[in-house]
């Protein structure tokens, strides 16, 4: 065993079994002042090195080779013998090595940092690991960082679109995988890593932040659209009464922290009834945006809802730009609530966060959902096609065992458009979930699905951001 030896006083039944896992590769020194506890414990470790004395006492220090120690670790509960280990070592032997004190009263042990040591209570961090365990499946570490929940390992045991995304992709701000470890192995996460279920993964980042995305990663109530960002955004220059009071609905029934409204500087009339029926139900005033396109950079927004007419051509150029360009979910408000049902189209290229929000939603509005994919009709479809219907199968089984439900799932034949609209069927009271698929070009020559479900249906749409946003 190389290195230098951990000097261990007092050997209580906690530090006899600390004492022997260090010693499988560390050397270690004991002191006690129970003769016969030294004798029988030295028998029981090679290489193990024993003083009898007071730990207190200058006597039994002079005894100990001081600069072969690295580490000092103490057990023992009286706070004046304490008090004087931590005065030896730092105003007689001046040692810069670390001290630890393991110390199960919450009385004094601030009155040992003064030394530059580091206090621990097993049972406390016994006591918080379990109670985490049993509550929610994951724990925050107390004796490293603030113990704020600034870190925490988890166990990821749901699908969310957190899971099997690069990194690269999520880009996260304000938190960060730091360590992952899959099938007895350690990742260290680069821009290439992707969580997946059954891994353990060590967050970091600010305490808010990682509590929602650990209710995310496991089992748990919905938490959308704190996946995007903490505030709901609505731009007030169109609002008419129905869609004031859909939105007002909508946020009463998700989970934003804040809630907005903005003014537009290029279309100032905003309508003051309906800017009023929002700041009744807390709203507060967001500021002006220069134009429409602004909204679509929000910082930490989670959703942004605006209104629609009914149905609009596909040359709308807010409508455009949004699917072109948001980075974060937003809600075509067509003032139809509440949802007698949620259809999510699995036309999109997320199919696993379309299907991950579907039932979010239909959760939080306490509603059914649907799950909606068309092929192209017999000898139109290829292998690609094939390939993205087993997809596509494969996570509806997969949610499906996780969730330990049934989803209502249509596949169809024919134009994705068409067929979709058929299932809607005229209805006004059902809630669309869409994905964005921002590279796919809008024209008349080039349809594109989800965007013409938005303009025909006339129904009110979620429209979620896709992976290159």
């Amino acid at each position: 065993m190389e290195g230098k030896k951990i000097l261990f006083f007092g050997i209580g039944f906690f530090q006899r079994g600390l004492l022997g896992e260090i010693s499988k590769t560390r050397r270690c020194i004991a002191v006690d002042t129970d003769r016969a506890a030294l004798k029988n414990f030295r028998s029981e470790i090679d290489n193990l090195e024993t003083f009898e004395g007071e730990a207190s006492s200058i006597v039994t220090w002079r005894k100990i080779n001081k600069e072969d120690v690295s580490h000092i670790v103490s057990s023992i509960q009286d706070k004046d013998v304490v008090m004087e280990i931590c005065r030896i070592a730092r105003e007689i032997y001046f040692l810069d090595i670390p001290i630890i004190i393991l110390w199960y009263q919450d009385e004094y042990g601030k009155d040992f940092e003064v030394f530059n040591a580091k206090v621990l209570n097993p049972l406390s961090i016994s006591v918080e690991v379990v109670k985490s365990l049993i509550d929610k499946n994951y724990s925050k570490p107390s004796n490293i960082g603030l113990g704020l929940g600034e870190i925490v390992e988890v166990s990821i045991l749901r699908r969310s679109h957190i899971v099997e995304r690069k990194m690269q992709y999520l880009n996260p701000s304000r938190w960060k995988v730091a360590i992952a470890y899959r099938e007895g192995k350690l990742i260290i996460p680069d821009g290439e890593f992707k969580l997946q279920i059954g891994d353990r993964a060590i967050l970091i980042g600010e305490p808010k932040v990682i509590e929602n995305i650990v209710n995310i990663l496991m089992k748990g109530s919905p938490e959308f659209p704190l996946q995007y960002g903490q505030t709901f955004d609505v731009l007030a220059d169109r609002l008419t009464a129905y869609d004031t009071g859909e939105i007002i609905e909508f946020y009463n029934k998700t989970r934003s922290r804040k809630f907005f409204w903005h003014d537009v500087e290029e279309n100032k009339l905003s309508p003051i009834d309906e800017i009023g029926k929002l700041s009744n139900a807390g709203a507060t005033d967001g500021g002006t945006l220069k134009n429409y396109r602004s909204a679509a950079y929000l910082k930490d927004s989670g959703l942004v809802a605006f209104s629609c007419k009914d149905k609009f051509s596909i040359f709308n150029h807010r409508m455009r730009y949004f699917f072109k360009k948001a980075t974060m979910p937003f809600l075509i408000s067509r003032g139809h609530f509440p949802y007698s049902e949620i259809i999510v189209s699995l036309n999109g290229k997320i199919p696993d966060r379309l299907l991950e929000i579907g039932s979010e939603l239909a959760s939080l509005f306490n509603t059914f959902y649907r799950l909606v994919y068309v092929l192209p009709p017999g000898a139109l479809k290829t292998s690609h096609d094939e390939q993205e219907l087993k997809i596509r199968h494969d996570l509806i089984r997969d949610f499906e065992n996780l969730t330990r439900t049934k989803i209502n799932f249509s596949l169809l034949e024919g134009n994705p458009v068409r067929e979709t609209l058929n299932i809607i069927n005229g209805r006004k009271d059902i809630l669309l979930v869409l994905a964005a698929d921002s590279k796919e070009p809008i024209s008349l020559m080039n349809p594109h699905v989800s965007y013409l479900l938005a303009a025909k249906s006339g129904v009110s749409a979620l429209v979620l951001p896709d992976e290159e946003s």
